[in-house]
């Protein structure tokens, strides 16, 4: 489960299953630029920018040499990623651990802001966690088999690192 010589690398996966966390972690032992597309698609005050500009920014950076780029964006788009990527790393727990996780990273929200994100953008409100809670839901029962039929294609075979554990998390995050 390494990357490799990989230069181009797409972490995807549910809010609260730790892309960001690995992504840092993976740019810094690779040394590739990162790209949090959360950082893209919103702007202060956590109000969504434009679409068209979120694609040409995100269409941007996939077109660069090399990459990390932590987060999903435009569906539009993430095909073509897919297919730039050398591989792609598809954080895929349980739905219980996602909600954990989101809470947690809620409650540390009260104290500090996610580095991620533009400034401005307070998650720490009854009304922003509700969202994230229905968020995790419609990906989990709509956008995740989606993907992981996407992701069985054979044009991905040998692309694709699945993590469904918390163990193959840490052993990607130590070993990269």
């Amino acid at each position: 489960m390494q990357l490799n010589d990989a230069q181009k690398i797409a972490i995807i996966g549910n809010a609260g299953g730790g892309k960001t966390t690995l992504s840092r972690r993976l740019a810094q032992l690779h040394n590739l630029p990162l790209t949090h597309v959360d950082s893209i698609q919103f702007v202060a005050g956590l109000k969504i920018r434009p679409f068209a500009e979120s694609i040409a920014l995100l269409t941007e950076i996939q077109n660069q040499q090399t990459w990390i780029i932590d987060g999903y964006g435009p569906l539009d788009i993430i095909q073509k990623r897919f297919h730039l990527a050398d591989k792609i790393v598809f954080i895929d727990f349980p739905l219980w651990r996602h909600y954990w996780w989101c809470t947690k990273r809620q409650i540390k929200s009260l104290w500090q802001q996610r580095a991620e994100l533009p400034s401005g953008s307070r998650e720490a409100s009854w009304a922003h966690t509700v969202k994230l809670y229905k968020t995790l839901w419609r990906v989990h029962k709509q956008m995740r088999p989606e993907l992981m039929r996407i992701l069985a294609r054979d044009s991905f075979r040998g692309k694709v690192i699945s993590v469904n554990t918390p163990k193959q998390w840490r052993h990607l995050f130590r070993e990269g």
